[in-house]
């Protein structure tokens, strides 16, 4: 089955309504949550149903992932819209000139993009105001420019060839129709071809008769 395609947006105030049930749903305190609006992302279905959303509160260079929930039903594939989240996150931290992002999120995909467990004793002397110095803490470090470039290049590179693959793909498929269609007609230019050579056995002046 194919996947739904999702797509990934700024929260607005129209998604307010559907923000509170998402929240709420997910145990969070959606009173809250509401004034810091324009801090989510939002993973919504063709339909236009909510069903991801997720929070990045910047402050001085670093910034806090929070507030991770979860529409009910849950979305098919948690980690589409995590990953989807996160590229546009991505994009918006480093324009911001964000250094370092923190999460206490458990989700396991966090620990697969680059988020590394901080033990308490190794935090660093100066926090920001919202990272408490106690355990669970998880960290993210934007990779150096140089790093950046590579990283780039090489999401450029599994985008080329990905899309290359999939104009194979359509050009496989294209030439599978063509097939079919060809067979398609030439069987039935055969059966054509045998009924008129039945209609000529059984009524040999048909055609005479249909030319008068």
């Amino acid at each position: 089955m194919e996947p739904v395609p999702l797509e990934c947006r700024r929260a607005t105030v129209e998604d307010l309504e559907s923000l509170r049930d998402l929240w709420s749903a997910s145990g969070l305190p959606a009173d809250d949550l509401v004034r810091f609006l324009n801090e989510f992302q939002v993973v919504t279905e063709p339909s236009g149903r909510l069903i991801y959303s997720i929070g990045l509160l910047a402050e001085e260079g670093q910034a806090l992932l929070h507030s991770e929930a979860l529409g009910c039903p849950p979305p098919d594939d948690p980690d589409a819209c995590r990953a989807l989240a996160w590229k546009r996150l991505g994009i918006l931290s480093r324009n911001q000139g964000i250094r370092r992002i923190w999460t206490r999120e458990d989700a396991a995909y966090w620990g697969t993009c680059g988020f590394d467990p901080l033990p308490a004793r190794e935090l660093p002397a100066e926090l920001p105001s919202f990272v408490p110095r106690e355990e669970g803490w998880l960290y993210f470090r934007q990779p150096e420019p140089a790093q950046a470039d590579q990283l780039v290049k090489r999401e450029l590179a599994l985008w080329k060839t990905q899309r290359e693959q999939e104009n194979e793909e359509f050009q496989r498929k294209v030439r599978r129709f063509r097939a079919v269609a060809l067979g398609l007609f030439g069987l039935s230019m055969v059966l054509l071809l045998a009924l008129l050579f039945k209609v000529i056995q059984l009524k040999p002046d048909a055609f005479r008769q249909l030319f008068r």
